[in-house]
C-alpha cells in the first residue's frame, strides 16, 4: 500500500534523505523533473505553451523555479510571478532564481497587493498556470501576499497544477487554511499526504499525481508509517483460491441478525453481498412474523425465524434461537435494519458479550454498544464496528461536524476506546485498528449515498474475513484481520464505480453494487486511473479528478482513458 504522511513526517522524511547523502537541492531538482512529467503527459504540452509559475519564498516556491527552469529548457514559454522580495530568497530557492535569471526567464516580484493586477494579466495570458505558493507546512489563515496570490489563481479561469499540494490546504486535514487553490491537477512529491487524500482537500486537488523523489524505501521506512491507501497490489491474493476438491463449508459461513417492519431488505442484502462475494453459505435471522417475506427475498440466502418484540423487532429473548446458528457460523454480523428497541438493543450486548467469532457490528446495533464500550473492549475475538459519521459521532460522543473535520483522529480514538477494527463510511472511508494503522479508500463515488448500501458493506466485510480466516487457518492476526476489512471496503467502492458506468450515479441502489461485484474481484486493477500518455516509474496516477474530459470519477470502459 502506499504511505500517506502527515505534514511533520514529511518534513521528517527531508531530514532522513538528507542524512542518507540525498541533498535538498537534489530532492528540489527531482521534484520538477516530476512536476514537468506531468505537464507534458496529462496536459499534453507537445508544442510551446505559455506558463506562469506563481512562486512563494519557501521551497514549495523553489520547486516552482526550478519548474519554470525545466519548461524553458523544453522550449516552452515560462513567465514566474514570485511573492516578496528575491532578496529573501535562501539556500535552493536562491540557487534555482539565480538559474532562472541566467536562462533570462521573466521574473515578475509582487511586493504589494496593488501587484495583484499584474499575477491576474499574467494568467490570463497562459495556457497552464502553476501554484508553487505554499507547501505542507500552512495551519493558520492564509493572508497578504499568499492570498492575493490564491485568489488570483483561483480566478483566472485556466488549468492549474499544484506542485505538492494545493496552496492554503492543511496537509493534515484536508482542510482549506481560510482560503486554498482549486486546482486542476497535484502532483505530491515522495509521498501521499492526508490533505490531498481526505475531503475537500482531496477535491480541491482534482486529478492527483504521486511524484517519487529518488529517496530510497528503507528511508521511508524510517517514519514507520502506519497510514496507507489501499491499492489493488495489495487486495490481491486475500481472497483464497478455489481448489478443485472442496465444499461450500470450506468458504465461510456467515450469520447476519437484523431486519425489522420496513426493514427486511437491509440484512437480506447483507446475506446476498456475502454470497457474491464468495461465502459458501449466509444466513439472515429475522423477526419471525417476517419470514415469509424474506424466504421470498433470495432464493441462495437462507433464513432462521426468531423471538421477536411486540413492535416487530427481533428480541433478546431469540438468543437462545440463535446460539446454535452462532456456534455453526464462521463470522456473526448484526445490526442491519435491526432497530432500536430496548429489547433488540440489549440482544446486541448479549451476543457482543457472549460470542467468541468474529462480530461484525453495524447500523442500530451501534447504539447499543455506545452504551457500554467496556462489553466490546473486552472481548476476546474479532470486532469490527461501521458507523458513518452520525453514528460514529454517536459512539465518540461528539457530533458529526467534529467527526468530518478530523476523520482520521475519530477513527483512531473510536478503535482505541472500543478494541475493535473501525470503519468510518463515507467519501474516503477509513479503517483503522487498535494498532493504530489507517487505510484509507480511494474507491466508490456519490452515486453510492444510497440506501442499502452499508448493508451491503456488512454483508462483504463478514464474508472476506470469514474466508481469509479459513484460509489462514483460523488464526486470524490483527493485521491480516485488518487488511482483510479494507479490502471489503475497497472491493465495495469498485464495484460501486463498475456499476456507474451502466447505471450513473443518479440511479445507482444498493443492489447494483451486488450485482458488479463479480468483476471487481477478477479485476481489482480497474480501481487504478491509466493516463492518457504513458508516464514513467517515476510517477504514478493516483485518481482522475472528477469531471476532468468530460467523465464525472472513474473512466468508462473502451474510452481513451481506459
Amino acid at each position: 500500500m502506499l504511505p500517506i504522511l502527515t505534514s511533520q513526517q514529511s518534513r521528517q522524511l527531508d531530514r532522513l534523505a538528507e542524512a542518507a547523502g540525498i541533498a535538498p537541492l537534489v530532492l528540489m531538482e527531482n521534484a520538477a523533473l516530476r512536476a514537468a512529467e506531468v505537464c507534458f503527459q496529462h496536459f499534453e504540452l507537445d508544442s510551446p505553451s505559455r506558463i506562469a509559475v506563481v512562486a512563494g519564498k519557501g521551497n514549495n516556491g523553489g520547486d516552482g523555479l526550478t519548474l519554470a527552469r525545466h519548461l524553458t529548457i523544453a522550449r516552452h514559454s515560462v513567465k514566474v510571478f514570485l511573492l516578496g522580495n528575491p532578496d529573501e530568497l535562501r539556500n535552493e530557492a536562491a540557487i534555482n532564481y539565480r538559474a532562472c535569471l541566467s536562462l533570462g526567464i521573466p521574473i515578475c516580484p509582487i511586493r504589494t497587493d496593488g501587484d495583484r493586477t499584474l499575477i491576474e494579466a499574467g494568467l490570463r495570458e497562459a495556457d497552464l498556470v502553476v501554484d508553487a505558493v505554499l507547501g505542507t507546512g500552512v495551519t493558520g489563515s492564509v493572508q497578504g501576499l499568499p492570498k492575493l496570490a490564491i485568489d488570483a489563481l483561483n480566478s483566472c479561469g485556466k488549468p492549474i497544477l499544484s506542485i505538492d499540494i494545493p496552496s492554503g490546504l492543511n496537509a493534515d486535514t484536508g482542510q482549506e487554511c481560510g482560503v486554498a487553490v482549486r486546482a486542476h491537477t497535484t502532483i505530491t512529491l515522495g509521498a501521499l499526504k492526508w490533505g490531498t487524500v481526505l475531503y475537500p482537500g482531496s477535491e480541491l486537488s482534482g486529478s492527483l499525481f504521486l511524484g517519487g523523489l529518488g529517496i530510497p524505501e528503507t528511508v521511508v521506512g524510517a517514519l514507520e508509517v502506519r497510514s496507507f491507501l489501499m491499492t489493488a497490489e495489495s487486495m490481491v491474493g486475500l481472497l483464497p483460491v478455489r481448489r478443485p476438491n472442496t465444499h461450500k463449508g470450506d468458504y465461510g459461513k456467515v450469520l447476519i441478525i437484523g431486519g425489522s417492519p420496513g426493514m427486511t431488505g437491509a440484512a437480506f442484502l447483507a446475506g446476498r453481498a456475502a454470497l457474491r462475494c464468495g461465502s459458501g453459505l449466509a444466513m439472515v435471522a429475522v423477526p419471525s412474523s417476517l419470514n415469509t417475506a424474506a424466504e421470498a427475498a433470495s432464493l441462495e440466502v437462507m433464513s432462521l425465524p426468531v423471538d421477536e418484540t411486540e413492535t416487530g423487532s427481533i428480541a433478546d429473548s431469540a438468543l437462545s434461537q440463535l446460539s446454535p446458528r452462532i456456534e455453526w457460523s464462521d463470522v456473526v454480523a448484526i445490526g442491519c435494519g435491526l432497530s432500536r428497541h430496548p429489547r433488540s438493543l440489549s440482544l446486541v450486548l448479549q451476543i457482543a458479550e457472549k460470542v467468541d467469532k468474529p462480530l461484525i457490528i453495524d447500523a442500530d446495533g451501534l447504539f447499543a454498544v455506545a452504551q457500554d464500550p467496556g462489553i466490546v473492549k473486552k472481548r476476546k475475538a474479532l470486532t469490527v464496528l461501521t458507523p458513518h459519521p452520525g453514528e460514529m459521532a454517536v459512539l465518540l460522543k461528539s457530533d458529526p461536524q467534529k467527526v468530518q473535520t478530523d476523520r482520521v483522529g475519530s477513527v483512531l480514538a473510536a478503535s482505541e476506546q472500543y478494541g475493535a477494527i473501525v470503519v468510518l463510511k463515507g467519501a474516503r472511508t477509513l479503517v483503522a485498528d487498535p494498532d493504530g494503522r489507517v487505510m484509507a479508500n480511494p474507491t466508490g463515488n456519490p452515486g453510492m449515498a444510497t440506501a442499502g448500501s452499508g448493508d451491503v458493506l456488512t454483508g462483504m466485510i463478514a464474508s472476506v474475513l470469514g474466508q481469509v480466516m479459513l484460509n489462514s487457518g483460523a488464526t486470524l492476526s490483527l493485521p491480516i484481520a485488518t487488511q482483510a476489512v479494507a479490502a471489503a471496503v475497497f472491493l465495495h467502492g469498485l464495484a460501486g464505480d463498475i456499476a456507474t458506468w451502466e447505471k450513473g450515479e443518479w440511479s445507482l441502489i444498493a443492489s447494483d453494487i451486488i450485482d458488479h461485484l463479480p468483476r471487481a474481484i477478477m479485476e481489482p486493477e480497474l480501481a487504478h486511473p491509466i493516463p492518457l500518455r504513458p508516464l514513467s516509474p517515476f510517477v504514478r496516477m493516483i485518481w482522475r479528478g472528477r469531471g476532468e474530459k468530460g467523465r464525472i470519477g472513474w473512466p468508462v470502459p473502451n474510452s481513451p482513458s481506459r
